[in-house]
């Protein structure tokens, strides 16, 4: 298990993370009409794993995928730009 860290009051950042083996890049933006934040994962040699997928609270970034990344699972309260990173948590667990 490990807890990725995430930067309240940014719309759009990218950030690199190992997760096991893998090295990753994250992409997350606020969708303002929306009121949610969707999530970009790709390599670092630009292969995608997953593109849009909304962060919500409870739920797999990577259900349903063919991958051995394991699974990234938001907890605490729904994200916000205020809140994202403080009141909640990205958590990685290993496959």
């Amino acid at each position: 298990m490990k807890t990725i860290p995430l930067t309240r009051g940014l719309a759009d950042y990218v950030f690199n993370v190992t997760l096991g083996k893998h090295q990753l890049k994250f992409n997350i933006r606020w969708l303002t009409r929306y009121q949610y934040f969707v999530v970009d994962i790709t390599t670092l040699a630009g292969g995608v794993v997953v593109m849009g997928r909304a962060l919500h609270v409870g739920v797999d970034l990577l259900a349903g995928l063919n991958t051995d990344i394991g699974r990234l699972v938001l907890t605490g309260t729904t994200p916000t730009m205020v809140n994202l990173g403080v009141e909640n948590n990205l958590t990685w667990y290993e496959s």
